[in-house]
């Protein structure tokens, strides 16, 4: 069985369209009022954990250990691969499902993380305290007026013996103030960070990040428009990767081809020999800049769907060499088979897709409780929910 996980970097524009082609994918939920959910992960037949190297805990190897993450994880490893990762907690919800306490735990039943929230009367979170047997952290979390726009966290850890430390993050630096301005002759969409981020030299070869006096508008991605106002191309800008804060350097090109009902059936990042750096003259346009020695590449995927507009196959491509392909099949509402096919590595005479079937089990509230992976004929993973309703 192949365990192997691939990474794409397709940049801002192409994870937001690769995201609207996920959520086609139909994934596990919870209907109704839930009020405590307890939820763990069996292996069968000898069967075990995802890990990438020797030493891994049950979670993995380096893995992100927050709940968001943690759940992400598991969805996604779960109905889009021949293996399983960890999982393990117990959740209470409020009315108005918001999570007001969440446990995480090993499989020898020791703490990973006990949390607790509190929303204000708008339904924002505005505290968050995690607590396990090294540390205690607590966020406060400030909203720009009764928007659910976040601007300022405070942040405070103690780590066992060590004084508490206070932090406070202005989200607003991490996340500038974006401006657009579309051409409608051109059908050309300019998107624009205002910041004051701006390099400061310490030396000969030495930078350090600082605030410049004044806020400028950064070209950070432009999008080309086809007649029906979707986006056929995209190309991104970094102005953070030139210390002298006079060039842009292009970071992603993108092209999409859709079909006739607008649905993306294929993305394809496109990274050609040459370093893009655009420079910005006085009368308001980019001049381009072309230097040689980068390394040419091309990394494409493509969609299939059903008539309801779920996603029937995917297909991830490198140079034009297949790398994986995933096919769903869906019964009531739910992943019941996928075909799951990995060729790196594997001669073309070699290749044979895995067969992954889920059987399921389901309340009266018709969520399911239990879920079985059976790979290729055998029952190897059993991911179980416990679900206590509201009235």
């Amino acid at each position: 069985m192949k365990k192997i996980l691939l990474l794409f970097n397709f940049g801002m524009v192409l994870i937001t369209q690769a995201q609207q082609n996920s959520s086609k994918i139909i994934k596990d939920s919870i209907f109704g009022k839930p009020k405590y959910v307890k939820e763990y992960v069996l292996f069968l037949n000898d069967s075990g954990p995802f890990t990438f190297m020797h030493g891994d805990d049950e979670y993995g190897h380096s893995v992100i250990m927050t709940p968001q993450n943690l759940r992400s994880r598991m969805s996604g490893t779960w109905f889009e691969s021949d293996f399983c990762r960890y999982i393990n907690n117990e959740t209470y919800y409020d009315k108005n499902r918001n999570i007001t306490k969440e446990t995480w735990y090993y499989r020898s039943g020791d703490v990973v993380d006990d949390y607790d929230y509190t929303y204000d009367f708008l339904g924002r979170l505005i505290n968050e305290k995690s607590t396990n047997k090294y540390s205690k952290t607590y966020k406060k979390y400030i909203y720009e007026g009764s928007s659910k726009k976040l601007k300022f966290t405070e942040y405070r850890s103690k780590w066992e013996d060590e004084p508490t430390k206070v932090y406070f993050i202005n989200h607003e630096k991490y996340n500038p103030f974006i401006i657009t301005k579309f051409d409608t002759l051109t059908k050309t969409d300019s998107v624009f960070a205002v910041t004051d981020f701006v390099w400061n030299k310490l030396g000969k070869n030495s930078f350090q990040e600082g605030k410049d006096s004044v806020f400028r508008k950064r070209l950070t991605q432009v999008n080309f428009y086809d007649n029906d106002l979707q986006i056929k191309e995209s190309k991104l800008f970094s102005y953070r990767s030139d210390h002298y804060n006079k060039k842009l350097f292009q970071r992603g090109y993108t092209k999409y081809e859709r079909d006739t009902l607008g649905r993306i059936i294929k993305e394809t990042q496109i990274n050609d020999d040459k370093y893009r750096y655009y420079i910005l003259e006085k009368n308001g346009k980019y001049r381009e800049e072309i230097i040689g020695g980068a390394f040419a590449s091309i990394s494409s995927t493509a969609y299939e769907y059903y008539d309801d507009g779920t996603l029937k196959t995917r297909k991830n491509f490198y140079q034009g060499n297949i790398l994986n392909q995933i096919q769903f099949t869906y019964e009531n509402n739910q992943i019941v088979k996928v075909l799951y096919l990995d060729a790196q590595g594997e001669s073309k005479s070699d290749l044979k897709a895995t067969e992954i079937v889920f059987k399921y089990k389901y309340d009266k509230y018709k969520n399911w409780t239990e879920a079985i992976k059976n790979v290729d004929g055998k029952d190897l993973y059993k991911w179980v929910r416990e679900i206590e309703y509201y009235e």
